[in-house]
C-alpha cells in the first residue's frame, strides 16, 4: 500500500500509455549519470533559495500585519 502512495499516474504524450512514476525519482542514485546528478543538485539549490525567499517574505508580512493589528486595537480600546 505504501508503494502505491509514493507513485503518481503519468500518461505518455506520444503513445498515450498510462503508467506510474515515483514522485521523488528512483531511490538508487546509480541510475543517473554524474551530469544528471549535478543538474539535480543545482535545481534543488535554486528551489531551496526560492522557498527561503518566500518564507522570509511571509515572515515579514506576518510581523507587519501583527504590528498593524496591534496599533488598530490600541486606538480602539480606550486607556484610562
Amino acid at each position: 500500500m505504501a508503494g502505491l502512495a509514493n507513485r503518481t499516474p503519468y500518461r505518455c504524450r506520444s503513445c498515450k500509455k498510462r503508467f506510474y512514476v515515483y514522485r521523488h525519482g528512483e531511490a538508487s542514485s546509480k541510475l543517473r549519470t554524474p551530469e544528471e546528478q549535478r543538474i539535480l543538485k543545482i535545481r534543488r539549490k535554486y528551489k531551496w533559495r526560492k522557498s527561503k525567499r518566500q518564507l522570509i517574505a511571509y515572515a515579514i508580512f506576518s510581523v507587519l500585519l501583527a504590528a498593524v493589528l496591534y496599533e488598530i486595537m490600541q486606538h480602539r480600546i480606550p486607556t484610562e
